[in-house]
């Protein structure tokens, strides 16, 4: 029960409306403000104008009401679930032109590179953008330390061009100036060096004078310094192949949004007929050492959750799996194992078959 300032408790008169969405399913919240009640594998995004993607507000988590203003085009609920969320790029080729291509542009000439999503066994088949070149230095020089700081003040980067990657940085402070910069995001598709703004952390009153510079060059010319998604896909339950044309000696590896979706094995000790054991499945992250340090478009999308359910003997050397929450994996792969017994599944006592792919989930959405 939702309960509003000056009208007391929302009850049958504004009804919770459930909201079924498949894999990779998408429902633009209508214009208003909403109450929303997110299923486990259901995440609310909010578009993004500078990039031109859509960025994840909300993480796919079983938690309370969420309150939500749209203007009916710009925030959605989407099942991520056996979709592609991001990319990381391992090696990034040599050779492109600089610029930002989308699907419609990726004509697979030098001019404009493509990039292809293998199906995944998916229903729906990702596509994504291609940027080439407009990284910005890993460093950014303090050409004045500023004085008086009491707390970290906020690092603002300006934008690249629309569908360009926004670069970030953080940094501390050493007797009220700062003293270092990191860059946790080097942006991609910038034409020019960005200009960095300090801004006070809430509270700071006393602080100023910090002047921050990125470097006049750009890195990553003629290289594909990230992939943004286009279109997600759906059903997918294996990581795609993705590949690139031209080739050159572009590689990458697809980011993954699944659930898992089965499990099952035997035993060689351990058991006895018909016990039952909790069962516990931790995530791994998608490998490889990406060439730009670029998170929030690859492994920092989403953080992963582990799976949790129970196994049930039905032999002394067999059992099922049943899944309570299939949690949420960028790979087709997790730790597993029975908490009880003290033992994990996958060593030399066991085998173990799992499955991964899209789940269906349920959002209520409540006029608020």
């Amino acid at each position: 029960m939702f309960n509003q300032i000056g009208f007391g408790a929302r009850g049958t008169n504004w009804p919770a409306t459930p909201i079924s969405l498949a894999s990779g399913q998408v429902y633009t919240v209508p214009s208003g403000q909403y109450s929303v009640k997110l299923g486990p594998y259901t995440a609310i995004q909010q578009f993004d104008g500078t990039s031109q993607t859509w960025r994840t507000n909300d993480t796919t988590t079983q938690s309370g009401q969420t309150l939500i203003s749209s203007d009916g085009y710009n925030t959605r609920l989407i099942n991520l679930t056996g979709t592609v969320v991001g990319a990381v790029i391992t090696t990034a080729g040599s050779g492109y032109t600089n610029g930002i291509y989308t699907p419609a542009q990726q004509l697979g000439t030098v001019a404009a590179p493509s990039v292809t999503f293998a199906a995944g066994g998916g229903t729906v088949t990702a596509t994504g953008n291609v940027i080439v070149g407009g990284a910005i230095n890993s460093t950014i020089t303090i050409t004045t330390a500023g004085t008086n700081y009491t707390k970290a003040p906020i690092i603002v980067i300006s934008a690249p061009p629309a569908g360009g990657v926004p670069a970030t940085a953080t940094c501390t402070i050493s007797g009220g100036a700062i003293n270092a910069v990191t860059v946790t995001n080097q942006g991609a598709g910038y034409t020019v060096a960005p200009t960095v703004t300090v801004v006070n952390a809430n509270g700071d009153t006393t602080g100023s004078g910090a002047v921050l510079t990125v470097n006049s060059t750009l890195v990553g010319s003629g290289t594909i310094t990230a992939i943004t998604m286009a279109n997600n896909g759906a059903g997918m339950t294996s990581v795609p192949a993705i590949t690139f044309s031209p080739a050159s000696t572009t590689a990458a590896t697809a980011v993954m949004c699944l659930t898992m979706t089965g499990i099952s094995g035997a035993s060689g000790v351990g058991y006895t007929n018909a016990a039952v054991a909790p069962l516990y499945a931790t995530s791994n992250v998608t490998a490889g050492t990406a060439t730009l340090t670029n998170p929030n478009i690859s492994t920092g999308i989403f953080t992963p959750r582990a799976a949790y359910g129970y196994a049930t003997n039905t032999s002394t050397t067999a059992f099922t799996g049943t899944l309570i929450d299939g949690g949420l994996h960028q790979v087709a792969s997790a730790n597993v194992g029975l908490l009880s017994l003290g033992v994990a599944l996958g060593t030399t006592n066991f085998t173990l078959t799992t499955t991964f792919g899209g789940a269906t989930d349920y959002v209520y959405l409540q006029t608020v």
